[in-house]
């Protein structure tokens, strides 16, 4: 899930269309020729369970909220976290049962005054509740929140996300917030936030993230989620062109590159008809007319898309595709069953990551096999 304050998206073949995702928190204008979108980028899925594919969860009745990560609990403190964006061996990565009840006790965290990402964390959704609030510095967290040094299931957790994130997009990430996520109440488990207010808006991340109630792949599901959201929407991706100069896809962060990567994803897996049918239930204004048409939209194209949140915009099809693509082996068990033969369908969409003509393929299949091997 991407915040508010944040990313944009492709201009649409053959129109100046308005695209707006409220219920995903992306909001798009129509700006000079450009398509602007302001996103809030994070995913409400259900926990993946070893007994259920992944791959297509029963469409929800409401507008996909923002993803979060559920927040940990209090084994010993650490003083530290892993130094090096280097990936992770397999055995490094562990996460303990007590890292992931399901609710952790209210700790004494606060955001501090003139955080450059302010406090307002109720794009989480209502149930979610401050647990740490970290800077990152050199790869490494630093408590932000006079609540005390670095926890060890946060470490853990910070572990995970260094394993899963190449090293130059891993320098954008500025903070690492954990929550506590109340699925109950449509809280986020995971989500990305550019730095508001900043001329340099896509150079700087607050990565938010709940442990609590999950389980290893769930944890592993959702940090590579929002790795998508942060390799597709960094500074490296858009020109560094405002709003009014923009002759492309401008995101809240800024305007995107010529065939950046994600464009580019857009341009290959969706086709012109679905776009279209997409763009126009995302223009419904009646968030229970539009959840509706979501749900039927995914329901006649289940076969292109690796799960139903996917298809509730292509900022997050890109974000489930990779994470699929990215946390779980081509054997697993867990990954749906696609009808191939088409390059819009499920299994061509984790197959263009495989693309070596595509860069961010090879710039995270060093990280796959320690993500795989932690969920197996």
């Amino acid at each position: 899930m991407v915040a508010p304050g944040g990313q944009g998206l492709w201009q649409p073949r053959g129109s100046g269309l308005l695209v707006a995702v409220v219920g995903l928190s992306v909001v798009a204008l129509v700006v000079h020729g450009a398509i602007a979108l302001l996103l809030l980028h994070g995913t409400v899925r259900p926990p993946v369970a070893a007994d259920r594919p992944v791959g297509r969860p029963t469409p929800t009745a409401t507008t996909p909220k923002p993803t979060t990560t559920p927040a940990p609990t209090s084994p010993p403190p650490s003083t530290g976290t892993p130094g090096s964006a280097a990936p992770a061996a397999a055995g490094a990565l562990h996460l303990d049962h007590a890292c992931l009840v399901a609710d952790n006790p209210p700790t004494s965290a606060h955001i501090p005054s003139g955080d450059p990402f302010g406090s307002d964390l109720s794009h989480l959704g209502s149930g979610a509740e401050l647990q740490r609030l970290y800077d990152v510095h050199s790869g490494t967290l630093e408590p932000a929140d006079a609540a005390g040094p670095v926890r060890e299931c946060d470490r853990r957790l910070w572990a995970i996300v260094v394993a899963a994130t190449p090293v130059e997009v891993l320098e954008y990430v500025d903070e690492l917030l954990v929550f506590d996520a109340d699925v109950s109440a449509g809280t986020a488990v995971g989500e990305v936030f550019a730095q508001p207010n900043s001329t340099e808006a896509s150079a700087h991340w607050r990565l938010s993230l709940a442990l609590n109630n999950s389980t290893d792949l769930d944890v592993t599901f959702n940090v590579a989620h929002e790795v998508g959201h942060l390799l597709s929407l960094n500074r490296a991706e858009m020109t560094g062109q405002d709003e009014s100069s923009c002759q492309g896809i401008f995101m809240g962060e800024g305007c995107l590159k010529d065939r950046a990567t994600l464009a580019t994803y857009i341009d290959d897996t969706w086709g012109d008809d679905v776009l279209d049918e997409w763009s126009t239930a995302d223009d419904l204004t009646d968030d229970q007319q539009q959840a509706d048409a979501f749900d039927a939209f995914y329901e006649k194209h289940h076969d292109q898309f690796v799960d139903a949140y996917a298809a509730t915009h292509p900022v997050e099809d890109f974000a489930e595709s990779f994470a699929m693509w990215c946390a779980l082996g081509p054997s697993s068990p867990l990954l749906p069953d696609f009808i191939e033969g088409d390059p819009t369908d499920g299994a061509a969409k984790l197959a263009w990551f495989d693309d070596p003509s595509h860069a961010v393929g090879l710039q995270a299949r060093a990280r796959r096999e320690a993500l795989q091997a932690f969920t197996r």
